[in-house]
């Protein structure tokens, strides 16, 4: 063995001898960087930097963490006290010296995040029509919208005394306003809260009288950062008495990197919940990639993998005003989550083909003309639509946030976890064993409807309004672990609703089998070629330690314009 190959080695050593003590607090990207330099497989460029967001112990203040990290060669760039931490801009050959500093709990670089319509019948479709019969519309229940812009001046969102109900607006991009040059986030604020002002009543969003903070956060292609979104929700916390902020909408997300335990965003959105908001989040639209053979089960987005949030998924109304019709989107990601096997998603609601509001000039607009439904559709002479259908959980996010606004209205003291129990316990629980799909571009997709895929079963608002459930507990999705003979089983954290077999029972009683066993010596949908048990818990990358998402850092907004599953 030459002099070289004995270095490398030794390098490779020492390399892991580091990374041992360090992994635990640097994601896996920011590792195997650490362990290439270390191990002098990467060039040590001098003037490397990387953006990264460290999350500091609480036991000392933020500022004294800061001038620490500033006097070590950091740049600092934004204060996220929300997770007591922040976005720096640090030289590469920093990393393995942060590694083992006490007073970190973890280092993450600031991932890029991606963005993730209802038919004209959706009210009735949910039952929110039955809501507005009884006068709920939303008033004074601010949602806001993380995402790309809402255009504030679009006359869906006017109130009565002819002032915006878009209350606020910022940005978290530099050099970007809070206007939509996506067009993403017009689109999910309008299945919010729009009042049909522009189509003369014919599309209504779910609270039409709801007011919305605009949190600006994805860019003109729809693409965004994980420091901008933790700093947005950070500023939803702040402004929450000043605009009654109950609710924040994420249709946006990326793959995961890591245990919801660590990742930055997961950690921002559970101080929201905490602090009284309800979180919404689309699951992802990833449900149907097979690249690791997983058909589409372990693909749940970040921060969808929280078990504190509510995680929609989307089905395809088909076109029709009830729900007995409706059925799985083939896109719509499916649980177990990456890493921590939490049970998601949590609800499903319509996502297919849904129709809102184009912001004028803005690239899904100018890009995807064939979506735009035409003007005579919905009664007018205009050449221009006004109006455009949108495919994937980014729509049936909103479809949500609407809901849980018709029922904060009426019951304003609900806590998130109230919120999320009556949702998940209301659901509509007639979904069939199994459906197929098919997309725009004529592939066929067969599709199990169980625990991993629907949750607890299709949005059901105005069963979710009208109960008078109060329960106790919190609202943690559960896991779902694999014992030593090979059965499947939810586990419940000890604070939850969940450990009382009658909760249980009314949200996945026929997705179980006995007691909380989801496979087991019977496997729920028999012997079917496409079970879900042979896909997700033999040898699957799901139930493995390797992280297979971890490539894809882009975090966006989910929407699918073109490849929609055909009605």
């Amino acid at each position: 063995m030459t002099l070289k190959k004995i270095l490398i080695l030794l390098a490779v050593g020492l390399a892991a001898t580091f990374c041992a003590a360090g992994e635990r607090k640097l994601s896996s990207e920011l590792n195997a960087k650490m362990t290439n330099l270390l191990a002098g497989y990467e060039r040590q460029d001098p003037s490397e930097m990387v953006n990264v967001i460290i999350q500091f112990r609480k036991a000392t203040p933020l500022s004294t963490h800061i001038q620490r990290t500033l006097a070590m060669g950091g740049e600092h760039r934004n204060s996220l006290g929300v997770i007591h931490g922040s976005l720096f801009r640090i030289p590469a050959s920093l990393i393995p010296v942060l590694a083992q500093d006490p007073e970190i709990v973890y280092i993450s670089p600031d991932r890029k995040v991606i963005k993730a319509s209802p038919e004209d019948r959706i009210l009735d479709n949910t039952g929110t029509s039955s809501v507005s019969y009884y006068g709920y519309y939303g008033r004074g229940v601010g949602v806001a919208v993380i995402d790309s812009g809402i255009r504030s001046d679009h006359p869906d969102f006017m109130g009565s005394s002819g002032h915006s109900r878009v209350v606020y607006s910022e940005s978290f991009i530099s050099g970007l306003n809070a206007s939509d040059q996506f067009g993403h986030g017009t689109h999910a604020a309008g299945l919010i809260a729009g009042n049909g002002q522009s189509t003369q009543g014919w599309m209504l969003g779910i609270a039409p009288k709801a007011n919305l903070i605009n949190l600006r956060v994805l860019d003109g292609n729809g693409s965004g950062t994980d420091s901008a979104v933790i700093a947005a929700i950070q500023r939803a916390i702040q402004l929450k008495s000043q605009y009654n902020i109950r609710i924040i909408n994420l249709s946006l997300g990326r793959r995961v990197s890591e245990s919801y335990t660590l990742d930055p965003v997961c950690q921002a959105v559970e101080q929201a919940w905490k602090a009284g908001i309800v979180v919404v989040v689309a699951a992802g639209n990833y449900g149907r990639d097979n690249s690791q053979g997983t058909s589409g089960y372990g693909t749940i987005a970040v921060p969808g993998n929280d078990p504190y949030v509510i995680t929609v998924g989307a089905l395809n109304t088909h076109g029709s005003s009830y729900p007995q019709d409706d059925t799985l989107a083939s896109y719509s990601s499916k649980g177990p989550t990456l890493i921590d096997h939490v049970v998601k998603p949590d609800i499903i609601a319509p996502g297919n083909s849904i129709v809102s509001l184009v912001a004028s000039g803005s690239k899904l607009d100018v890009n995807y003309p064939a979506t735009h439904l035409p003007p005579s559709e919905y009664g007018s002479y205009s050449s221009t639509s006004v109006l455009m259908r949108l495919s994937g959980t980014s729509m049936a996010a909103p479809i949500v946030s609407g809901s849980v606004a018709l029922m904060l209205e009426r019951i304003p003291s609900l806590t998130p976890d109230q919120v999320k129990i009556r949702l998940m316990t209301q659901a509509a629980k007639f979904y069939p064993a199994y459906t197929a799909a098919i997309s725009n571009n004529g592939s066929s997709y067969n599709l199990q409807d169980d625990i991993f895929a629907v949750g607890s079963g299709y949005l059901d608002t105005w069963s979710a309004f009208a109960s008078n459930d109060v329960p106790n507990g919190t609202s943690l999705s559960p896991r779902a672990v694999r014992d030593s003979t090979g059965t499947v089983r939810l586990q419940t954290d000890p604070s939850s609703a969940w450990t009382d077999s009658g909760y249980r029972s009314n949200v996945w009683g026929n997705l179980l089998g006995t007691g909380s066993a989801l496979w087991g010596s019977s496997i729920v949908w028999g012997d079917c070629t496409n079970a879900g048990f042979s896909i997700v818990w033999s040898d699957s990358i799901v139930w493995g330690d390797s992280i297979v998402w971890g490539d894809s850092t882009n975090i966006t907004g989910f929407s699918e314009a073109v490849s929609s599953d055909q009605y």
